[in-house]
């Protein structure tokens, strides 16, 4: 009986122990870097969900919260700031029935992260015509405080499937 408790008091303080040695050890600090890796992973994908779903509706008041002042839009013969790219997004003729994302990949760098992909879209235009697009597409978002922020877009279209 006595052996028992000397094994359970001994797993107590291991227990007890346990956590501030974890704290200490390498291993444990790049355990705890992966996890704000997939934090800011995590964050970065679930603004770009925001921005697909407010550029479906047209939303340029979610847009603007999650456009940094600087941004810019690059195409292979076009470069758009800020401005003129919430005047397009708003100028879009007919609805959007839907924007996703395809094989989207994140890397972080610090402050910065770079996500790429491919984005398909569905538009309706007033005439009742639906037209697919697909694009490719690199994103470069930007920490700014406590907020991730789009800096630049650089699309390239794609042939339809």
């Amino acid at each position: 009986m006595t052996k028992s408790w000397i094994a359970l008091a001994a797993l107590a303080v291991a227990l007890f122990f346990a956590p501030a040695a974890r704290a200490q050890a390498p291993e444990f600090q790049r355990m705890k870097g992966v996890s704000e890796q997939q934090q800011a992973v995590d964050a970065v994908l679930r603004l770009e969900r925001e921005i697909m779903d407010a550029v479906c509706e047209k939303d340029l008041k979610a847009l603007e919260r999650v456009l940094a002042e600087g941004f810019v839009y690059r195409s292979l013969d076009v470069e758009v700031n800020r401005a003129d790219f919430l005047k397009n997004i708003g100028a879009l003729p007919g609805r959007m029935l839907s924007v996703e994302g395809e094989g989207l990949r994140v890397r972080v760098f610090g402050e910065t992260a770079v996500l790429t992909g491919v984005q398909r879209s569905v538009l309706r235009t007033e005439d009742g015509a639906e037209h697919e697009g697909r694009t490719a597409f690199t994103d470069v978002f930007v920490k700014r405080g406590r907020r991730w922020q789009l800096a630049l877009a650089h699309g390239v279209e794609l042939p339809n499937k």
